[in-house]
This record gives C-alpha cells, structure tokens and sequence, in this order.
C-alpha cells in the first residue's frame, strides 16, 4: 500500500487522479490532499478519502475548511500556506506526489518531493520548464522518479516501455542513440478553422471552451495560442534529451493518437486512446505494468478519419516563441513561461486581447537578461522578477 499527496486535488488532473484512485484502493492510500482555494470541493473529498492532512493556500479558505471539518468531527489535519505543501511531500509516511498543481508554485514542492526519494507524477509541465534540468539532476542525485502524466509525454513513455527501451529522464545520449524523431500531437484548439484576421475578437469564454478536452481555464487558453504545446516541447526536449530538430509538432484535430516515436530503422510507433486523462493517470499510477482499470474502449465507427497537418511558421506564434526559446537557452524557458501566465491571467480577466498575448510574451523575451539559474532560489527570483515586468509592461502599454 503506498501512500500518495496530491497537490492540487481540486484542479481537472486531481479530480480525474481522485477517481482513478477510487478504483485502486487495494494499491493506494491518499496520505493528503492541497488546493488554493476551493474549500467546498477539498471537504467532499476529504470526507471520501480520509486523508491524515488537508492543506489549503489561501488564508480565508483554511478557516471556512476547519470550521466544517470540526462541526463534522473530521479528524484530518489541516495546514496552510507553501509551508504546509512542502511539509505533507516531505513526510515520510508519503511515499509519492501526483503534481497537478497549475503554474510555477508547484515548483518547490516539486523539486522537495524528489529531494525526498518520492515518485513525482508530473502533470505540471511549467515546474519542469522553468527550472531546466534542476528537477532531472535532483531525481537523479537522490534516486526519485519522475513519471510524466501528460497525455503526450505519458503516451512516449508507453511507446518506449513496449518497444524495449528504458526510461532514462534526461540521458541525451541514450535517446539520440535509440530515437530517430519524436511527434507530439496537437489538436489545434477552439480555433484552429478560424480565420487570422478575427483572432482579435476572440473572447475568455470562446477561449476555455476546448474542442475535446476538459481542462482548467489557464490550460484552454494555452491550448488555444498553441503555448500548451510549445511548453510540452520544452518538456519533451528536457525529458528525452533530444534536439528540437529532432520533436515534432503534428496538427491532429481528432485527439486519438497522442505521440509517435520514430526510429532509426524508420518504423513509426504510435499511442492511441479516448481523449480521457484518467488513461494516462492510470497508466502512471500502475507503472511499470497497467492496471486493469475498466476504462471506455476506443470506437473506431465514431472517429473513422484520423487527419494531420504541420503548423506552419508564424501560424502559432506562441509556438514559435517556444522553439525560440529552446535556441536561446538558459532561462528563456523561464522567461516564457512567466509571461504568459502572466498574459493569460489579464486575458482570462479581459484586461488585454487574446492576440496580444505573444505579442507581450516576445516584448518580455527580448527585453528580459538572459541568464543561467542554477538554484532553487535563483529561479524563484527570476520567475518573480519577469512576472513583475510583465505586469508593469501590460500596465504602461509599452509593448504595443
């Protein structure tokens, strides 16, 4: 029986890990649950779950929770504050961490998770993308496991696994050795048939609204821009070590086949599924051999065309910034993807236009000094410092 943290269990990764787990009680047990917020949501799944801790972000919520846990005689104890996220991945009774926390703050009870000997699920692509190969050495340095949850990089790893090779995170020479070429598919978003010219009237809600998948709204706008698939080439590039010459992007609107492997041999190899996430959470949870989860078999008389594109350059700008980015090197990745956390956050809030959002996010890129972080700290700091500047060029409207 292993005992799991989930940080962010109220988010669409937590809630789908929480079902999957419901059906896994013979494997595991939730050791404690996080969210930011949403107190209501954290108690219905403390009263189905039992956890030994609760812990919440925000300060008013933390009081709203102990107030119905103690009117209810819940015994689990609740914490606040990153102190209380990096307390419940230290624990020892915790023997693994599903991170589905959204954005930068899962980066430190990340990396403290690893630093601790657990099993990291990563569902939180941005912790990797903003510390470069921090979290990879670490997970080396002191025997931890990183399992990507992303239905991309959970796919490669499937495709790897049954194909004879090992997973090795980061062994640059190992994959280009082994690997010819790795595709990451995309489905192209809400707007992928939309013509460029009316982008600009774009609206939040036309934004979140994503063709296949159900995700949180940060997410959706990603996937609408094409920065959600820019940031999983980053991952990708840090995973398996490749050069970007050597990852693709293939336009798949149908969302079944999710990566492709191609080896020097020239055979291609291919995962395919339903677009449902508790698949790869599954797959992670059971790893290295599968559960036998019943999840709902794949019809191929609902989706009998499967079609794909390469995106043109300058189609995606936020997808370009990517690529860009991974030229550059050192902290641009950070720099990428503060800033557009930043961009989405005033978009979601109707403060800037959806198209301005690479706009700002190059305005920040070019402007911001690139650097080498090799600590903790050191990221920390830069995050907060482009973020900062960023939020003070959307104010003075200087990137326009």
């Amino acid at each position: 029986m292993k005992n799991i943290t989930i940080l962010g269990s109220t988010s669409t990764i937590g809630v789908n890990t929480l079902e999957v787990l419901n059906k896994m009680k013979n494997k595991y047990r939730v050791f404690s649950l996080t969210a930011y917020s949403n107190y209501k949501l954290l108690f219905k799944q403390i009263i189905k779950f039992n956890p030994s801790y609760a812990v919440l972000i925000d300060k008013n919520s933390v009081d709203k929770l102990f107030k119905i846990c103690k009117k209810n005689n819940i015994k689990t104890k609740i914490i606040s504050g990153s102190e209380g996220l990096n307390f419940v991945v230290k624990h020892n009774k915790c023997n693994c961490v599903m991170s589905a926390i959204v954005g930068s703050a899962a980066l430190e009870p990340t990396l403290n998770a690893i630093k601790n000997n657990k099993v990291v699920f990563l569902a939180n692509k941005e912790s990797l993308i903003m510390s470069g190969n921090l979290l990879i050495d670490n997970s080396k340095k002191y025997k931890s496991n990183i399992i990507p949850i992303d239905s991309e990089h959970n796919a490669i790893l499937q495709i790897l696994l049954t194909s004879g090779l090992e997973y090795r995170p980061g062994s640059s020479l190992y994959y280009k050795k082994n690997i010819q070429e790795i595709i990451l598919t995309a489905s192209g978003g809400p707007f992928l048939n939309l013509a460029k010219n009316k982008l600009s009237k774009v609206t939040p809600n036309q934004a979140i609204k994503h063709p296949n998948w159900k995700m949180g709204k940060k997410i959706s706008v990603d996937s609408a821009t094409m920065m959600n698939k820019g940031l999983e080439l980053i991952e990708a590039h840090i995973l398996f070590g490749l050069n970007i010459n050597n990852i693709k992007i293939i336009i798949h609107p149908q969302s079944i086949v999710h990566a492709l492997v191609t080896y020097p041999d020239g055979s291609i190899i291919s995962h395919m599924s339903n677009h449902d996430m508790k698949i790869p959470i599954s797959y992670a949870l059971s790893w290295p051999s599968r559960s036998n989860i019943s999840n709902k078999i794949f019809d191929f008389k609902k989706c009998s065309t499967l079609t794909f594109s390469y995106p043109k350059r300058n189609q995606y700008p936020c997808l370009d910034l990517a690529y860009e980015s991974i030229k550059i090197g050192k902290n641009a990745p950070t720099i990428l993807n503060a800033a557009n956390e930043i961009s989405v956050e005033y978009f979601l809030k109707n403060k800037i236009k959806f198209t301005d959002i690479p706009v700002i996010i190059e305005k920040v890129l070019s402007n911001m000094k690139i650097k080498k972080n090799t600590t903790l700290q050191s990221i920390l700091d830069n995050d907060h410092d482009i973020r900062e500047y960023t939020k003070e060029l959307i104010g003075t409207k200087k990137w326009k």
